[in-house]
């Protein structure tokens, strides 16, 4: 039974990190593009790329792993019935 817990566990870390890893990463470089092109200075895109990516990942991060820890209960009590 334990296992299972920590296998639940791990797998719903390792799915809202990833997803939360790439979103940043996307949100980066739209960011860096998007100011770049708009003439700001590197200081200033850095500093918003680095604020925006943080913001978004640890938004999804959050969300996926709630979703995902919801989703794997209910395969597990649909596979005890």
């Amino acid at each position: 039974m334990d296992e299972r817990i920590y296998e639940n566990s791990q797998r719903a870390f390792q799915t809202a990190r990833t997803a939360a890893v790439l979103t940043g990463a996307i949100t980066a470089f739209i960011t860096f593009a998007a100011l770049m092109i708009a003439g700001f200075g590197i200081q200033d895109t850095v500093a918003w790329m680095f604020a925006l990516s943080l913001m978004s990942a640890s938004a999804l991060f959050i969300s996926m792993h709630i979703v995902t820890t919801t989703d794997l209960k209910r395969q597990q009590a649909r596979r005890q019935i």
